[in-house]
């Protein structure tokens, strides 16, 4: 292997529950705990290994707003307004635990 990232932890396993990464011509070949394999070596040190976090431009408070708002019915959706009824609704705590489970999601798949 070219490389292999020691002990990294990744967002999809439990915290502590740590990996090797095995990586051959860029491209992740193995992941598994006490990789058996030669490389070049980098010590991850627990820290989080993912994707490359690219933003597709989310608005964070709108995240899993379904959970909150129901569905609109029909087919000419105008979000903006129908939102506006419910947003006395809506607390900040409400929009911070919305957005970290979204955040979570973007993680797990590389957003």
């Amino acid at each position: 292997m070219d490389l292999v990232v020691r002990k990294a932890q990744l967002v999809d396993r439990p915290t502590g529950q740590l990996v090797d990464i095995g990586v051959t011509s860029g491209k992740i070949v193995a992941v598994e705990p006490a990789l058996a394999a030669d490389g070049q070596e980098f010590d991850a040190g627990g820290r989080l290994a993912c994707a490359g976090l690219i933003e597709t431009h989310i608005h964070l408070d709108k995240g899993r707003l379904l959970d909150v708002v129901p569905p609109e019915t029909g087919r000419a959706i105008s979000p903006v307004p129908y939102v506006r009824k419910f947003k006395p609704q809506i607390t900040e705590e409400d929009v911070r635990r919305r957005a970290e489970q979204t955040l979570r999601e973007c993680l797990i798949h590389g957003t």
